[in-house]
């Protein structure tokens, strides 16, 4: 009876111990320095009537209908000057932005980066078809480039540092933008659309088109550099295959554009997420960053 009374008091003890560590809150994530929506008032195709954003638990937006961007500084006395505008992924239904924003702002910002998160359109509530999100999204991220090249010497970032990066959809919508900038509207009543929407680089990381192995991307010589990251494991399961980066990587060859595909046998169609375990041990995938800004910085040079 001892025994039995014994184990009962410490199966109490062991569950009030978990019950007590379930209970602990998860740290909050970090918050934007400042958050500035692309348009005043509706944004161009605005869905009037779509259900309400929603920010779930583990940090992805979905039903997003006005964009906007979350600016991440780093502190005044490292500031490079460079700006990252991310694109998260969620194959244009949702964004994980905890993922592949707020993981990314806690990698770049000490080196002297700063981080833009994009809050683009998403499908749902839009109803257009994968031709018709894309070019909706390509609408969201001209106007980003714009609106923070237009604010750069306001938020101490060097206008012709601005690059894009994006993460699975987010790298269709990243290479999208390489492929279809413009350079303004000089006469334009609203300023920030006589900013030029070119990229100074793009960043393609898992980058997928409906899983297609074939680059639907019309690339020019004026293409901004592009460095990309893959794995070899990434489309086995769903995900995007390395035919399309390298197929990319390929057509930017031909017309001279700087581009840097760099390749994992790790990762799958995680392969660019910067979570702080990777980072922490050194998983090689997640030592993009250094290698992107080491090749960027060489071919700056040229």
């Amino acid at each position: 009876m001892r025994i039995t009374r014994s184990l009962l008091l410490i199966q109490t003890v062991v569950c009030l111990i978990g019950l007590d560590l379930q209970a602990e809150p998860a740290p909050p994530l970090r918050k934007p320095d400042r958050v500035v929506p692309l348009w005043q008032g509706e944004p161009p195709q605005f869905q009037s009537g779509a259900p309400a954003e929603i920010f779930d638990p583990r940090g992805k937006f979905t039903n997003v209908t006005r964009p906007e961007i979350a600016v991440f500084s780093p502190d005044p006395d490292r500031n490079t000057g460079k700006a990252i505008i991310v694109c998260a992924g969620g194959g244009y239904g949702s964004l994980d932005w905890k993922t592949h924003v707020i993981y990314a702002a806690d990698v770049f910002n000490p080196k002297g980066v700063t981080i833009i998160g994009l809050k683009y359109r998403t499908r749902p509530p839009f109803k257009g078809t994968n031709s018709e999100i894309q070019a909706l999204t390509l609408l969201d991220a001209k106007r980003a480039v714009r609106l923070v090249r237009y604010r750069a010497k306001a938020w101490n970032i060097n206008p012709q540092q601005i690059g894009i990066a994006g993460y699975s959809a987010g790298g269709n919508l990243a290479m999208n933008l390489a492929a279809n900038f413009d350079a303004g509207t000089p006469d334009a009543t609203d300023p920030i659309d006589r900013e030029s929407s070119r990229p100074d680089f793009a960043i393609g990381l898992a980058t997928w088109h409906w899983r297609q192995k074939i680059s639907p991307f019309h690339f020019s010589r004026n293409t901004p550099p592009v460095f990309l990251v893959h794995a070899t494991n990434d489309g086995i399961k769903g995900g995007a295959p390395i035919e399309l980066p390298r197929e990319i990587a390929t057509d930017l060859q031909k017309l001279n554009v700087p581009v840097k595909l760099a390749v994992f046998d790790v990762g799958a169609h995680g392969v660019g997420n910067l979570i702080p375990q990777r980072v922490k041990h050194g998983f090689p995938p997640a030592k993009w960053p250094d290698l992107f800004l080491d090749w960027y910085q060489q071919i700056s040079r040229h």
